[in-house]
């Protein structure tokens, strides 16, 4: 009680200050002494609403009849006046908090968490133009990620609820590359995932295909241009049995990431130059095919739309500069 009755004569004292005409008052810093307590499971915090109402022009709703029983998810609150709580990529962030942030600050419109948001998935490569990868998601190829594919799935399932669509291809992308057991089986084909699990079944199939059309170069002949059609031969033969082998063990489909697999061995294995340039101009014709076609796979608009989107969605790239 004293706490409050300090902040009030506080309030005074500024208030009494305003007067003067030596002085003017930033309106959008001059928030008024409405102390609320907000209670979220057992956490308990103790702010100033119209802080809140400045945050976000949904509280204002929230604030006009307010009681100590009113629960707002704890995470949102922290972020919301704690700004180095969700700190900007590249600053590390748990999924479900990122996923939880994504959600609340669209739902509370939040704008600058909202694209911070999006921005942490962005540079986690959960958005991107091209059907090129990364450097660092091709280097580690002696194995495939065998966890659950439910990260992909929750980002898809947010992704839809905030409108995000522009998410949606490559999210589905990495949930496709799965085996069917993982996709087809409890709990992803109960509740609230079970949609976004078949889509994702859907995606499984069309990578499936994706990997063979991307390496059908591999069952052709050296063409006339080629140096030693014994030795370029040779290693099409050894590449497309290792291709097989990775279809066939464990179910996996990643075709962006064997594409550069293959291409790392056909010149490892001394493929001569003209073979090893005409094989990776019938992959990159393939695999941008395979790019371009996938949004229309997943019953989404083209790519063309998605950027726009993504645009729309980001607007100007503030998402470093504001309220750090």
């Amino acid at each position: 009680m004293s706490e409050y009755i300090s902040d009030l004569a506080n309030a005074e004292q500024a208030k009494s200050q305003t007067e003067n005409p030596g002085l003017t008052k930033v309106d959008d810093l001059w928030f008024a002494t409405d102390i609320i307590v907000i209670r979220a499971e057992n956490k308990i915090f103790r702010v100033l609403s119209s802080i809140l109402a400045a945050k976000s022009s949904v509280f204002p709703r929230y604030t006009e009849k307010i009681d100590v029983s009113c629960s707002i998810c704890p995470i949102f609150a922290r972020n919301n006046i704690l700004h180095s709580y969700f700190m900007p990529s590249p600053a590390p962030v748990h999924m479900k908090d990122l996923l939880a942030v994504l959600r609340l600050s669209h739902k509370y419109d939040v704008p600058y968490l909202h694209r911070r948001a999006l921005h942490h998935l962005i540079t986690e490569g959960w958005y991107r133009e091209t059907y090129r990868l990364d450097e660092s998601e091709t280097k580690h190829v002696t194995y495939i990620d065998v966890g659950s594919p439910i990260d992909a799935l929750s980002v898809a399932l947010a992704a839809a609820e905030v409108n995000a669509r522009w998410l949606l291809p490559y999210a589905y992308y990495r949930a496709g590359t799965y085996p069917v057991q993982k996709l087809s089986g409890a709990p992803l084909m109960e509740g609230e995932t079970r949609d976004c699990a078949v889509k994702a079944l859907v995606a499984h199939t069309y990578l499936a295909c994706g990997v063979l059309r991307m390496n059908s170069h591999l069952t052709e002949q050296s063409p006339p241009t080629c140096v030693d059609s014994s030795k370029c031969d040779g290693c099409r033969k050894i590449n497309l049995c290792a291709l097989w082998g990775y279809l066939s063990v464990g179910g996996f489909t990643h075709p962006l990431r064997q594409l550069d697999v293959i291409s790392r061995n056909m010149e490892k294995n001394g493929m001569c130059s003209y073979c090893l340039e005409d094989a990776k101009t019938k992959q990159h014709e393939a695999a941008t095919k395979f790019w371009d076609d996938l949004p229309g796979i997943l019953g989404l608009p083209s790519w063309d739309e998605l950027h726009a989107m993504n645009r729309a969605a980001m607007g100007e790239d503030e998402v470093l500069s504001v309220n750090v």
